[in-house]
């Protein structure tokens, strides 16, 4: 090969090492365009829902200090856009959520959060649906359940026939329960502080415990006004009213009555994943003695657990609840403290019970000036009904010691 040949050859190795460098850098250039267009799409996409410049963890705080100042500014009787801190929380949930006022919108966090917590509380709540009451109306109403759902054999044009849906309806009628609780004057937003987790768990705590207890012990014929057992009946009543009820003979509870008090049940206690016995405290240890039930720690990985649970017997899961009475009379019904002793268990059919509620916590102040207290009011609208038109599906064990 000539000399002249060869020095071509050099040439274009070095044009084409040139031309590589060149297209590389080209590319490095462009992707780095690339990547500029792509940052500045997911931020006007981020600006476009309201996230821009604020993460997840400043607004779920913005949304845990505004619920808590909003409580303040109750608690103060201060207009909340007055009080130290909430031109920044106001800044993150405008810039976040965009709400269309933001102390309208704390209001509503604030009793989002207490309806959360009052969940974790409810144990025998939580077992059923749960309807959410429409605003600005005082009575809802919806379609009565006749049986489970059956499909049939329909020829083509002809009409279904009706199964589990009825034409005849459920009112639900909401029934307010309240707590008070008073507390001596505060000077400051500093001193006003402390209150807060306060208030809020005996707010909690009492709605919790006010709700459980008219649904398992309502009555709506007792005579006191301010009994919230009379709010609406509950699962004793409706057992006792419909006869599927069990007597005991006053001794501890046996496997034998508790297969009896189902079978009351008739074909509302076929699926025991319907089922659900809820038991006093005092039940409850009888049954963990029973060689039948089998406790959390030999299921519990395989099932999802009820608040609650501590054992299932047949599959039924048994739910514990310190408002079942034990002042009872050995036919199951209320007696007198030191006089009758008895309590019950019942078991439910969970499909054929709701719950409606408005959604909401309320929370109110009244200035005491003799005492210098002022009194905080929290309330919360609820009702509960059986939605079975035909039949009772819970059954009670009475006369158990």
């Amino acid at each position: 090969m000539g000399i002249e040949m060869i020095k071509e050859l050099k040439a274009e190795v070095k044009q084409l090492k040139v031309d590589a460098e060149a297209r590389e850098a080209g590319e490095t250039t462009r992707l780095k365009e690339l990547k500029d267009e792509i940052e500045a799409m997911v931020q006007e996409r981020k600006t476009s829902f309201g996230e821009t410049a604020v993460n997840g963890d400043a607004v779920s705080k913005a949304k845990k200090d505004g619920a808590d100042l909003y409580m303040k500014s109750v608690l103060l009787g201060q207009e909340i856009s007055k009080l130290k801190g909430y031109d920044d929380i106001a800044g993150v949930i405008e810039k976040a959520i965009k709400p269309n006022d933001v102390g309208d919108w704390l209001a509503e966090e604030f009793s989002s959060q207490v309806l959360e917590e009052l969940k974790l509380q409810m144990k025998v709540e939580s077992l059923f649906t749960k309807i959410a009451f429409p605003d600005g109306i005082n009575t809802f109403s919806i379609p009565g359940k006749l049986d489970e759902a059956i499909a049939y054999l329909i020829a083509p044009g002809d009409d279904a026939i009706e199964s589990a849906i009825s034409a005849a309806k459920v009112s639900f009628q909401t029934q307010r329960m309240k707590t008070l609780v008073g507390i001596t004057d505060q000077a400051n937003q500093e001193t006003v502080t402390a209150l807060i987790e306060l208030v809020r768990r005996e707010m909690v705590s009492s709605l919790a415990r006010a709700t459980e207890k008219a649904i398992i012990m309502g009555d709506s014929t007792i005579a006191d006004p301010n009994d919230v057992k009379k709010a609406f009946d509950g699962l004793l009543k409706y057992a006792l009213d419909g006869g599927n009820k069990v007597d005991n003979g006053g001794g501890d509870v046996t496997v034998a009555k508790i297969a009896e008090t189902r079978r009351t049940l008739g074909v509302y206690g076929m699926n025991v994943s319907d089922l659900v016995i809820i038991a006093p405290v005092s039940v409850a240890y009888q049954m963990l003695e029973l060689p039948e039930v089998m406790t959390f720690d030999k299921y519990g990985s395989n099932f999802t657990v009820l608040t609650g649970e501590i054992g299932r017997i047949w599959g039924m899961p048994i739910v514990v609840s310190e408002f079942v009475s034990t002042t009872l009379k050995a036919d199951g019904t209320e007696g007198t403290a030191g006089t009758d002793d008895k309590t019950a268990m019942l078991i439910v059919n969970k499909n054929y019970f709701a719950v409606a509620d408005r959604g909401n916590i309320g929370l109110e102040t009244e200035r005491k000036a003799v005492s210098s207290t002022t009194l905080y009011v929290s309330f919360r609208d609820v009702d509960f009904k059986k939605i079975a038109l035909n039949a009772t599906p819970v059954a009670a064990l009475v006369n158990v010691q």
